[in-house]
């Protein structure tokens, strides 16, 4: 009999005890004050604001960039199509453009192409052309230049690229700091015929138009490449590898310009 009494006894305890457990919870746990639920109302409301204004912020400026890339890019299809079927002339369309550069620039001027006025151009020409032209460029004020350099500076060797790099910098900085509002863009240089034109230092080509473009971020400006230009239509090459046709002006490296920069 003591037996079922003791027994009946740890049954009823133990039944008891998730009872009396929680009520002990329930008494230490600490019930947050109506100032406190405040406080972490506000906090959390303002980091919803926050986030919430945030996302906003972003949304438009996703819809702004992407509705001005979508009239850009309008555009460029348009006046491209207008020089496909001659309704306008590059004249007109880069008439805010200026190019400076050696005799693979010089084709603009021998093609008539584009106005003498807005190019500055030699035969040969090399990174001492353009530092002798500095004043004349800043004077003409240009909204764009393009400077094209490098194919008769080019050779074998660290040296010769690093002094290259070093001029050209240079140069850029001081056009930078006396013209602050030009859109300065750096062509790289052109791919030669390597079946025709075959001289070593060709093969350097590559390395110089990354250390042109490296030095282009540096100098938070623009680099172009228009090797692609060249590699679809090699047609356009002269007998000497190097100088290009007027088809590769007119039909195509102005217009991959045009649409590869956006100038409209």
């Amino acid at each position: 009999m003591k037996k079922i009494i003791i027994i009946s006894v740890l049954i009823a305890l133990l039944c008891l005890y998730p009872v009396f457990n929680i009520w002990g919870l329930s008494k230490n746990e600490a019930v947050p004050s109506d100032e406190d639920i405040s406080k972490g109302g506000s906090v959390i409301e303002s980091l919803s604001d926050f986030d919430v204004k945030k996302a906003e912020s972003n949304v438009r400026k996703a819809e702004k960039k992407r509705k001005d890339e979508s009239v850009s890019s309008e555009k460029v299809q348009m006046v491209l199509y207008d020089l496909k079927n001659g309704k306008t002339t590059y004249r007109k369309v880069l008439r805010d453009v200026y190019i400076v550069g050696d005799s693979l620039m010089n084709g603009l001027e021998a093609y008539n192409i584009l106005n003498s006025n807005h190019l500055i151009t030699q035969v040969s020409a090399s990174l001492y052309h353009l530092d002798s032209n500095v004043k004349k460029i800043i004077k003409m004020n240009p909204p764009v230049l393009i400077l094209h350099y490098g194919i008769n500076m080019i050779a074998v060797g660290d040296k010769y690229l690093d002094n290259f790099i070093s001029m050209y910098s240079r140069i850029i900085k001081e056009l930078k700091k006396s013209l602050p509002d030009t859109r300065i863009v750096i062509s790289g240089l052109f791919p030669v015929d390597r079946d025709i034109a075959s001289a070593k230092r060709f093969g350097e080509i590559g390395d110089y138009n990354k250390a042109l473009k490296s030095m282009c971020k540096d100098l938070e400006i623009e680099f172009v490449n228009s090797s692609s230009v060249l590699k679809a239509h090699p047609e356009c090459y002269g007998s000497d590898g190097i100088h290009l046709s007027k088809a590769f002006y007119d039909k195509y490296w102005l217009r991959f310009l045009i649409k590869e920069l956006e100038i409209v």
